[in-house]
């Protein structure tokens, strides 16, 4: 009898540290903790996509994900250079565009932000992109949501834009978009439904 008790108390330990296991790995509410790049391409800091990006940011980290924003104003991106042979496709460019590449190929999810310019995502969101040019076979299995804030309605040529990119990406998907439009006025998405939308969709990666 002593006995049978022993091996009920040892398996109910056993199974109990399972589940603290899991829940260390998972979260509370079985959620799975991923890492999240946010991309703000906004010449503008506090601009209206730059906002958005805070409020996804916000979402991310409430959920108990690792979240961190990346404004790409505060730093060195140059174009893209290449060789005619195309045997060097950087060709000694020193500048902040390789740490950026770095984080996208560590994170699980990554949210890339940029306003309409004339129709189109704007030069910084563009550069960046070309500068993953040479390391976009690292950048896999990765989940996508895309930001776009514009004084009109025309989105669509930047959000081809971003899903032409990540169509070479090893298995990449396209998880979300968040297009705030009819927005004029730097500050402006402040109030618009759009910013709920934004913080829900980070809060839920």
């Amino acid at each position: 009898m002593n006995r049978i008790l022993l091996l009920v108390a040892m398996a109910t330990l056993f199974f109990t540290s399972a589940c603290q296991g899991q829940t260390s790995r998972t979260g509370n509410a079985g959620l799975q903790k991923k890492k999240v790049l946010i991309i703000s391409s906004s010449p503008s800091k506090g601009g209206n996509s730059d906002l958005l990006c805070d409020e996804f940011l916000r979402g991310a980290k409430e959920a108990g994900h690792e979240a961190e924003k990346v404004f790409l104003g505060d730093l060195d991106i140059r174009f893209l250079k290449i060789k005619d042979d195309y045997t060097d496709r950087n060709l000694g460019i020193n500048d902040d565009a390789p740490k950026v590449v770095a984080k996208m190929i560590a994170a699980d999810v990554i949210v890339m932000a940029t306003p309409i310019y004339n129709d189109n995502m704007c030069g910084q969101m563009k550069t960046m992109l070309d500068r993953v040019f040479e390391r976009e076979h690292e950048v896999k299995n990765k989940e996508f949501y895309f930001i776009m804030t514009a004084g009109g309605s025309n989105t669509e040529c930047a959000l081809l834009g971003f899903r032409n990119f990540i169509r070479y990406l090893p298995g990449s998907k396209e998880k979300g978009v968040i297009e705030g439009t009819g927005i004029h006025l730097k500050g402006s998405v402040k109030g618009n439904p759009v910013m709920k939308k934004a913080y829900e969709m980070g809060k839920n990666v």
